[in-house]
């Protein structure tokens, strides 16, 4: 196996808030307004104190195995071999689906707006653009680092040009007007979606540099940046537009718009800028995601483990990450129903962190994780049950979707072949 080069905390963190940070933010702005007006920022606060204890856990957990497939680890060591693999392969194609679905998203908004790539089947353009992103991780961790510095910088244009027009167009008038408890709480899940993603790294936590001591930092300081940039943003685009932000579909043009009204080609350039970060959250997704499949089967819960396991000269596992790209297209291929599968993905990553909640429980009391207070899990398993909630809820409204659940499913039926009859 090559050795792998060495991330510094900073790249570690960009990959975090690569991966943290995608269309969400933006989306989330009028929902938001119109639930909660001039608090709408205040969902993010509450969403934030309700995860604190479920980062805590999960950075402690890092912190002790500071390994490749994290999550995988935490459960099989503190709660079980199938614990594990369960919580892995739930995560694994949740985080698949995810990037599939925000792939479509990013194709789709430049399909109805550049004549040339209409020529190409929308579906043909997705697939190739997820073997783009397999060829730039196969790439390297050398090369990933200055493409996550890219990503970071596309993701940075928009909401600095938030930010700085802030201080120009912001009216302090537009608070006029607060919101009661019970519209603030109605934000919160809403908010409570763009701030996951803060354990991406922890899939990847060996290839940090002293990472035993770093990672835990990664995490934490992930959390606490995209908290940051989350309610700033929301805070900021409110008090510019004011309740105009319950009407705009995409915040940045609208304040484009407003502040450039005599340029809008320029508008719409930056506001392309949104679309075109969400592949930065792509890239960081697959990037380290790829190593749960590749965690898997190394543990030999699939067929075909060895084949699976392959890893390039650059200390890639390419075969894992081809299959999370094919995944990915099967996906599109059967249903681009959005919805449905997002409300889905986002449960099976949430029923991985509460796998992940219970882990952090048995160490505890066993005394492996003597830096936690016992009360932590306990917080970080009611905070994954009541996320769990708000998804059951979603999926019950929503439906389900049958391309999710038979992936999800034919993960399961493969490892139940292999233990009991690949076995004998």
């Amino acid at each position: 196996m090559a050795v792998a080069e060495k991330m510094s905390p900073l790249r570690a963190i960009l990959i975090c808030v690569n991966s943290m940070i995608g269309a969400g933010l933006f989306i989330n702005t009028k929902p938001l307004t119109n639930l909660a007006g001039s608090c709408g920022f205040l969902g993010y606060v509450i969403a934030a104190v309700i995860l604190v204890p479920l980062i805590l856990c999960i950075a402690e957990l890092a912190a002790l195995h500071p390994v490749a497939g994290g999550l995988y680890v935490y459960s099989r060591t503190h709660v079980g071999s199938w614990a594990g693999f369960f919580s892995s392969w739930a995560y694994f194609v949740g985080k698949t689906t995810s990037v599939a679905i925000l792939m479509h998203k990013f194709i789709e908004y430049f399909y109805v707006r550049v004549n040339i790539l209409q020529s190409v089947p929308l579906f043909a353009l997705d697939c190739l653009m997820l073997f783009v992103l397999v060829f730039l991780n196969s790439a390297g961790i050398a090369v990933g680092g200055r493409v996550q510095y890219l990503f970071s910088t596309l993701k940075a244009i928009p909401i600095f040009f938030a930010f700085g027009l802030g201080f120009a167009y912001f009216n302090v008038s537009n608070f006029g007007d607060i919101c009661g408890l019970q519209d603030i709480l109605c934000t919160v899940p809403i908010a409570i979606f763009p701030l996951l993603g803060f354990e991406v790294i922890c899939s990847i936590g060996n290839m940090i540099e002293d990472s035993a001591r770093n990672i835990k930092r990664v995490i934490i300081t992930s959390f606490v940046v995209v908290a940051i940039i989350d309610v700033t943003f929301q805070l900021t685009t409110f008090g510019i537009l004011g309740y105009e932000l319950g009407n705009a579909n995409e915040p940045i043009l609208a304040l484009g718009m407003k502040a450039l009204s005599s340029y809008p080609i320029l508008a719409s350039t930056i506001n392309g800028a949104v679309f075109a970060s969400i592949i930065g959250a792509c890239f960081s997704i697959m990037t380290s995601n790829c190593w749960n499949l590749h965690t898997i089967a190394r543990n030999g819960h699939l067929p075909g483990g060895n084949f699976l396991m392959r890893i390039n000269r650059n200390n890639v596992p390419w075969v894992s990450l081809s299959i999370e790209a094919l995944l990915g297209c099967v996906v599109l291929f059967i249903s681009v129903d959005q919805v449905p599968l997002q409300n889905m993905a986002v449960f099976a990553q949430i029923v991985s962190y509460f796998i992940t909640a219970l882990a952090a429980w048995y160490a505890v009391q066993s005394g492996a994780l003597k830096k936690l207070s016992s009360l932590m899990p306990f917080f970080a398993v009611g905070s994954c049950a009541f996320i769990m909630g708000i998804c059951l809820q979603r999926i019950i409204t929503f439906g389900v979707s049958l391309p999710f659940l038979l992936l999800f499913i034919t993960g399961i039926a493969a490892a139940l072949y292999k233990r009991f009859v690949c076995a004998h």
